[in-house]
């Protein structure tokens, strides 16, 4: 009987802390967005004025490894805004709750 109770009370934690998080989440997630949005445009202005000002040829290539690790960045933020909102979605189906 009192696995069962601290079950419940262990399901009904995580709950509470899914819908928190949840709330959280849809709270500031356009400014995280907008943030992200943000440094990618100011990393890419930078990176396109280092090719552009780059007279050696190790400049140029210090540039297109700067370009390779921009879209690197890209993506794995992309991966990680499409994934936060399903993995908490993900955590809200495993507790019970539709998140």
């Amino acid at each position: 009987m009192t696995n069962l109770l601290a079950a419940k009370t262990l399901n009904e934690s995580l709950a509470e802390i899914v819908a928190n998080i949840s709330t959280l989440m849809d709270s500031f997630w356009i400014y995280i967005v907008l943030a992200l949005a943000a440094v990618v445009v100011i990393w890419g202005a930078y990176v396109g004025i280092k090719i552009a000002i780059a007279h050696k040829n190790e400049e140029k290539i210090n540039a297109r490894d700067m370009i390779k690790n921009l879209i690197i960045g890209i993506i794995i933020i992309f991966v990680v805004a499409m994934g936060a909102p399903l993995l908490i979605e993900g955590l809200g189906a495993w507790v019970g709750i539709s998140a």
